[in-house]
C-alpha cells in the first residue's frame, strides 16, 4: 500500500478530522475503488480488457451465441 495526498476544502477537512477510525477505514476502501476507476491505466492489457467486456456481456445475459450472431450479421 502506498500513501497519497489529497487537497479537499475546508469543512471536508474538518469532517474527515472528526470521523471515526472505522469509518475512515471504509473511505479509504471506496475513495481507492473511485481512483482505480477514474484513473487512466497505461500499462492496461489488451486480453484483460477484453475479459472484462466479456465479463460484463455475461453480466447482461448476452451468450456466446448471441455474440456470434451479433458479429457475423451483415
Amino acid at each position: 500500500m502506498e500513501r497519497i495526498v489529497i487537497e479537499v476544502d475546508d469543512a471536508t477537512a474538518k469532517k474527515w478530522r472528526h470521523t471515526s477510525f472505522k469509518a475512515k477505514q471504509r473511505l479509504y476502501s471506496k475513495i481507492d475503488q473511485l481512483l482505480q476507476v477514474s484513473l487512466p491505466k497505461p500499462e492496461d492489457n489488451f486480453w484483460e480488457f477484453v475479459d472484462e467486456i466479456r465479463k460484463e456481456a455475461q453480466a447482461n445475459g448476452i451468450t456466446e451465441e448471441e455474440l456470434q450472431r451479433i458479429l457475423n450479421d451483415d
